[in-house]
């Protein structure tokens, strides 16, 4: 009698001890996968976090490469700026030397022929600066180039009041309109084109 109770209980405890192992096994397989889960999920936000990362340094970049950008043009400008500037007035101080000279008297005359056949009048006024002065010579001188080149007759005459740049500006004698042919003047019409010079200077100096 007791031997069959102790094999029963034998038999009990292995069945217990089976179903033990299966649950502790099957329990086991349950940590693995949720392992795996985790780590794939570690894994995936790992990624996007990543990618997320990468995204914002790229921005970041991109951002950093524009304010770069902005400075290096801010900069070139402001250099253009500048150059322009000490061109403009190097030309002013050696057209104001020159000016000065017998040599600056035919090409004054000339600035007078053209400012005449610009204002297309039978009868100017002539003012001019004091520092380059226009003398009853050079009006005929400027007459017989207008009549050169235009076919015209022209009558000037000296305006008593002086202008303040190199060069002269022509008046009706009512003084309604003006031809203003001085250095100033003069250098704005082409300031395109000295503006154009120096930009290329100043980015081959680069």
């Amino acid at each position: 009698m007791e031997q069959t109770n102790n094999l029963l209980l034998d038999g009990i405890v292995a069945e217990s001890q089976g179903k033990a192992d299966a649950i502790l096994k099957d329990a086991q397989a349950q940590v693995e996968r949720i392992e795996a889960d985790a780590k794939k999920r570690a894994e995936e936000q790992v990624e996007v976090s990543e990618r997320d990362h990468q995204s914002r340094m790229r921005q970041v970049q991109f951002r950093l490469d524009a304010a770069l950008a902005s400075a290096k043009r801010k900069a070139q400008l402001k250099r253009i700026d500048e150059s322009y500037q000490m061109v403009m007035d190097r030309v002013v101080s050696r057209f104001r030397t020159f000016a000065q000279s017998k040599a600056f008297r035919p090409y004054l005359a000339q600035w007078i022929a053209e400012a005449a056949i610009g204002l297309d009048l039978k009868e100017a006024k002539v003012a001019f600066c004091p520092l380059a002065p226009v003398d009853e010579a050079m009006l005929k001188d400027a007459e017989a180039l207008v009549k050169q080149v235009t076919g015209s007759t022209v009558h000037l005459v000296l305006d008593s009041r002086p202008v303040r740049e190199i060069g002269v500006v022509l008046s009706s004698m009512d003084d309604k309109v003006s031809f203003n042919n001085q250095v100033d003047v003069r250098l704005r019409r082409y300031d395109r084109d000295i503006r154009t010079m120096v930009q290329e200077h100043t980015w081959n100096a680069e």
